[in-house]
């Protein structure tokens, strides 16, 4: 089972409490998946599909709390993106209901278009509820070991613009892409899918989410702190090298008496320490000297080296 479906499985288990907040994730529930068919007498048949046995009975509980309606669940087996069960939720409305439901949740606008109707995402937990129920219907999420994504995506080209201004209202800056005959919104950051998962109340995956996180921001610490010591050392290797090589040379020239006396323990002591640091040299002088009094030193040979040996 992918990451996504275990977080939208999460979602379909949370019911809000609110009857506001319970209406506003019932309208992204059905904002996508939704057909109504006339019926008998005037009155009509409401169909829609969800992806998992969990969704439905949200559907199914939803329907019941926010307007009493009874509805049915049923199996459906079709093949749709490589997954040959779907769940269908039908419910009977009498003359009027119909339209009445539609009305309320927004679900069209005169133009029967989708939208998102202003009255059911005023409060902030009501922007979070629509979001969870959007998620639930059209989410994507990557495994958080792998790249960072978050996406919704869309076939309507109208709704994903006001999803996009409901997720900024939130703090959550996402961006609007194209994909083939498809819209998505997605997010890349993973402090930004952090807060996402933290508003829709996705606890399980947010934990799950952070543990890798952390794993991965230590594994990427430690190995930028290994590469920045590898670095140091090859600087302090080569280094090492072209300063035994100077002294070598310049020995060869003038001799060890031929060097100031403040430098020569300090030639020798390259030599017999090649792998040594500044600090390392510094503790064998007699008396010690610190890393930026070994530093100096050695530039005051480097400099005599350049004088005679035309460097």
């Amino acid at each position: 089972m992918s990451f996504a479906t275990d977080v939208r499985n999460e979602l379909a288990r949370v019911l809000p409490e609110r009857k506001c907040c319970q209406k506003a994730e019932l309208a992204a529930l059905l904002s996508l998946r939704t057909k109504l068919e006339p019926g008998a007498g005037g009155g009509m048949t409401l169909r829609t599909t969800a992806e998992s046995a969990a969704t439905a009975r949200k559907i199914y509980s939803l329907l019941k709390e926010t307007y009493g309606l009874s509805s049915t669940v049923s199996v459906l087996e079709k093949k749709r993106f490589k997954k040959s069960r779907h769940y269908g939720v039908e419910v009977v409305l009498q003359p009027g209901e119909g339209q009445e439901l539609l009305d309320d949740l927004g679900l069209t606008d005169a133009a029967h278009r989708r939208a998102i109707r202003p009255a059911l995402v005023n409060k902030n937990c009501c922007k979070r509820a629509y979001l969870r129920g959007i998620f639930i219907n059209r989410g994507f999420i990557n495994r958080p070991e792998g790249a960072y994504h978050l996406e919704l995506v869309f076939s309507d080209t109208r709704l994903p613009a006001e999803v996009q201004k409901l997720m900024h209202r939130l703090g959550l800056e996402a961006k609007i892409s194209e994909r083939k005959n498809s819209l998505l919104i997605y997010l890349k950051e993973s402090e930004k899918i952090v807060d996402f998962l933290r508003l829709v109340e996705a606890s399980h995956a947010l934990l799950a989410f952070e543990n890798v996180r952390i794993v991965k921001s230590m594994r990427n610490q430690v190995n930028r702190q290994v590469n920045c010591e590898t670095a140091n050392l090859a600087n302090t290797v080569d280094a090492s090298v072209r300063q035994v090589e100077m002294i070598e040379r310049l020995l060869a020239k003038v001799g060890l008496k031929g060097l100031p006396p403040s430098l020569r323990e300090l030639a020798l002591l390259r030599i017999e320490h090649p792998d040594s640091t500044f600090k390392e040299i510094g503790m064998l002088l007699d008396p010690p000297l610190s890393k930026s009094g070994v530093a100096y030193r050695m530039k005051k040979l480097e400099n005599l080296a350049a004088d005679l040996l035309d460097l």
